[in-house]
């Protein structure tokens, strides 16, 4: 693999202090990350190789990659008091306009379709590699212990790669944990769906 074969260096991210900087030096060509980088790339890299570097979709194994969705959610809660002032600022924030003014002000993406066709985004090469992903996302596991999970995939990568562990070895450790972190939550719903 790359990492093996030293083509990209066996660090974690934790061990890279600033990865614009090592980024600009050459020390890694790629990594993955998401659009929040966008603008932290205009800012932190030098003037001298600031057109030097793009953005592109994940690549898959047979083509176009998929990722996963990201973001945030507007939510109306059932026992609000206000209701009809929050209904407001959702519609408000849902506007195509105000989501277009709102990249402005922070450079986060906009989820609508049609606030991409806003000059600034559509123009924006770094910006429509993930125009492009958005049409191949998936939703993360809707469980809470999701994150935990993710957290414990990338160490679980990062022993590999570092070889400290084999792939076959790290993958059966991994499986296993994440069964038992998951077998509270199949424990409460057997006991929830017994009670009916």
């Amino acid at each position: 693999g790359i990492f093996h074969e030293g083509l990209a260096p066996a660090m974690t991210d934790t061990q890279i202090s600033n990865v614009w900087d090592e980024f600009a030096r050459g020390m890694f060509t790629f990594y993955v990350s998401g659009p929040w980088n966008i603008g932290e790339f205009r800012r932190r890299l030098p003037a001298a190789v600031q057109g030097d570097w793009a953005t592109a979709p994940l690549p898959g194994p047979e083509g176009p990659g998929v990722s996963t969705a990201g973001g945030s959610s507007l939510v109306l809660f059932k026992r609000s008091a206000r209701k009809e002032a929050a209904w407001k600022l959702i519609e408000f924030l849902s506007e195509t306009e105000t989501m277009q003014r709102f990249h402005t002000l922070t450079g986060d993406l906009p989820p609508r379709r049609s606030a991409w066709r806003a000059p600034a985004l559509a123009n924006d090469s770094p910006s429509r590699a993930f125009s492009e992903q958005l049409e191949r996302v998936r939703p993360a596991p809707k469980i809470p212990e999701w994150e935990r999970i993710y957290q414990e995939m990338q160490q679980t990568a990062q022993r590999v790669v570092q070889r400290t562990q084999s792939a076959e070895a790290a993958a059966a450790q991994l499986d296993e944990w994440v069964d038992a972190v998951l077998e509270k939550r199949r424990w409460l719903r057997a006991r929830a769906g017994a009670a009916r």
